[in-house]
């Protein structure tokens, strides 16, 4: 017999919205994902229980659907981190409950802590309206724009004296965070300013960290019913003038070093595909994206894997691409060992890759850009530039700057 106590908590469910169901899984100490993919209203919220995160190789076309994430410096011989998606929960654009897909069962409970946890939250989550979510200013390192600087110009030598065509040189910027910040307020604005990038937000309790973002690059994507899709990204330029208004696609001018560093990220995407045989792809662009508030080339390119018999394509591809050209340069094994000698800071997760897996048939995994990682009060953002040999080394520091303004402006409004 079901208890009075039993059907108000199930009657109250749909008054779950998802920032009450983040904050408890945050409390709890459970790893979990919430996102929003490109082009889609749904927002996801995936959470493991049982498992936590764990250690597995990326074989997309094997796993039971989950969350995986990898850092920058990783071999395709190596294990990736992966939540299992005991519990995967869909919510409107509003952040209504829509969905909860429960594969541990209403007994577990690990769920039923969840949801008592979140339904607590209901209380604070009205308390708490009309609250400005903001950051502080963290102390600026006045060393860091000649730092950055100066590696430019050795990768510009490097590449002059023909030790690599291309590396991608990135940076951090550490904020300060106030006590008001909110993460899933955070993401929630993201997601509204940005439907053309993957939103996401990724709580790592091992680590006492979470990981929010919005990153315009596709890695992989597979689709239940064949499709396969990559693409190429690069070059950047800001889309609003000096009266802050955005300069209309057919107006953006492209110079030859935007045009070269785009054309290199294509042919390796084409080279991989050379090195597993494969003809059958389409290839569309480039052209002119937006990406919140700058101007990117992309190129697509799509593979009908199930014509081809060939189901561990997005796996196969995933081990070549990563790290791509767009995040590390090329040739890929000179230019990686120029960033380990000279970047001079560990970039984590930042420029791995990270997305849901198998989740209703279709895996999505992108390039972990435009980041910020939240640990201990401070908020690192990440941002990188492709350097070539007509680099200019204060332009490459505008835009990484411009970079870290596109996330930044965002999450730090009221």
């Amino acid at each position: 017999m079901v208890s009075v106590k039993e059907e108000k908590q199930v009657s109250d469910l749909v008054l779950l919205q998802a920032e009450d169901i983040w904050e408890a899984l945050v409390s709890l100490g459970y790893p979990g994902a919430i996102w929003k993919l490109p082009h889609t209203r749904d927002i996801k919220l995936l959470i493991s229980i049982r498992d936590g995160i764990k250690q597995c190789q990326p074989d997309i076309e094997k796993l039971s659907p989950g969350f995986m994430l990898s850092p920058f410096h990783w071999e395709e011989t190596e294990n990736v981190s992966f939540m299992e998606g005991d519990i995967i929960i869909t919510f409107s654009e509003t952040g209504m409950l829509q969905n909860i897909d429960n594969h541990i069962g209403e007994e577990h409970p690990g769920f039923k802590k969840l949801i008592r946890t979140a339904l607590a939250g209901i209380g604070r989550r009205s308390k708490s309206e009309g609250i400005n979510h903001f950051m502080l200013p963290g102390s600026e390192d006045p060393d860091a724009r000649e730092r950055f600087k100066r590696t430019v110009e050795l990768a510009v030598a490097a590449i002059r004296q023909n030790h690599f065509h291309k590396v991608v040189l990135s940076r951090t910027k550490e904020l300060d965070i106030d006590n008001n910040f909110q993460p899933i307020t955070a993401f929630q604005k993201l997601a509204g300013v940005y439907p053309h990038a993957f939103v996401s937000l990724v709580n790592l309790p091992e680590n006492n960290e979470l990981w929010l973002g919005a990153t315009p690059e596709l890695l992989v994507q597979q689709k239940s019913g064949g499709e396969f899709k990559t693409m190429s990204l690069a070059g950047t330029q800001p889309a609003k003038n000096e009266n802050g208004v955005v300069v209309p696609k057919y107006d953006i001018r492209w110079g030859e070093k935007e045009i070269e560093e785009q054309a290199l990220v294509s042919r390796y995407i084409v080279e991989c595909f050379k090195k597993i045989r494969l003809r059958e792809y389409k290839e569309t662009g480039p052209k002119t994206v937006l990406a919140g508030n700058l101007y990117h080339l992309r190129t697509d390119f799509e593979v009908d894997s199930h014509a081809l018999h060939f189901p561990e394509l997005p796996s196969v591809m995933l081990r070549l691409l990563h790290p791509t050209s767009a995040v590390c340069g090329t040739p890929k094994t000179a230019s990686l060992r120029f960033i380990t000698d000279i970047e001079g800071y560990d970039r984590s997760f930042y420029s791995g890759f990270l997305g849901p897996v198998q989740i209703e048939g279709d895996s999505n995994i992108f390039v972990n850009l435009r980041t910020v990682r939240l640990k201990d009060k401070k908020a690192t953002f990440y941002a990188g530039a492709g350097i070539t040999e007509d680099s200019i080394p204060e332009k490459e520091w505008e835009e990484t700057e411009m970079k870290i303004d596109t996330l930044l402006q965002v999450i730090t409004k009221s």
